[in-house]
């Protein structure tokens, strides 16, 4: 019996780096290409992952955190606790993540308008056998794909009672962008002199231009420059400076 104790305290060890070796291996850990969605003026991130456990030891306490960030800033974070996997079996499940349109213009608003690379940070604890803690953590990227993708104002032009122009923009989303598209004009003393609002319907990868004229009810309030704010769904998702407009 003493012999029998000695043997399964020595192997103890050794089955147990056995069984986290065949966890970290590519095949039996892993976290999927996230699919992003954009809906009610949010954005859903969903990131789908898995735990094959091939050891000879049960997986307890398990623990994953993910944290997304830019330029080490941090978009957004999430954490699950599994339950328990057994010897031989795998456990699915899925990171989803949420942030409103105004949240995600304060923490990296170019994330709008421009395709990007995000950091991705997991990491994980959990124990083996009950008992033995083990922790790791793994850095990746992952790409994120602007819903407003190129975001351009052009042909400005004012003939004493509208200033016009164009708006274009590219949905590199998956989903449908629907929504009131609103305009703002201000004057060189930030005085608001016009708006114009649209609903749109953009379709996953559709490229979308239209035409705004903004009626100038008092011309003396025009200004030979200012400023064009661009709003979605009450959420500001450009700014930009005009000047010298083509009468």
């Amino acid at each position: 019996m003493i012999a029998i104790l000695w043997i399964t305290t020595l192997l103890l060890p050794v089955t147990v780096a056995f069984s986290l070796m065949k966890l970290l291996e590519a095949k039996n850990m892993g976290i999927q290409e996230p699919t992003i969605s954009f809906s009610n003026g949010n954005f859903s991130l969903h990131m789908p992952f898995y735990i094959n456990n091939t050891g000879f030891y049960d997986l307890s306490d398990i623990d994953i955190n993910i944290q997304i960030s830019r330029k080490n800033k941090t978009i957004s974070s999430s954490s699950v606790h599994l339950p328990n996997v057994s010897a031989g079996t795998k456990a699915d499940s899925s990171f989803n993540f949420s942030v409103s349109l105004e949240e995600l213009v304060l923490k990296d608003s170019e994330l709008l308008t421009n395709d990007a690379e995000l950091d991705v940070n997991a990491s994980l604890s959990l124990r083996v056998a009950y008992a033995i803690a083990f922790g790791t953590s793994v850095e990746f990227t992952t790409f994120w794909r602007a819903p407003f993708h190129n975001l351009t104002i052009y042909n400005l032009t004012y003939n004493m009672t509208h200033v016009t122009f164009s708006v274009s923009f590219d949905n590199h989303i998956s989903n449908q962008i629907s929504g009131p598209l609103k305009v703002e004009l201000y004057n060189s003393t930030n005085a608001l002199i016009g708006s114009a609002t649209q609903n749109v319907h953009i379709l996953p990868q559709e490229s979308f231009q239209t035409s705004f004229a903004i009626k100038i009810a008092d011309p003396t309030t025009m200004t030979h420059n200012g400023v064009i704010r661009i709003y979605f769904v009450g959420a500001q998702i450009l700014e930009e400076e005009w000047t010298n407009f083509h009468e």
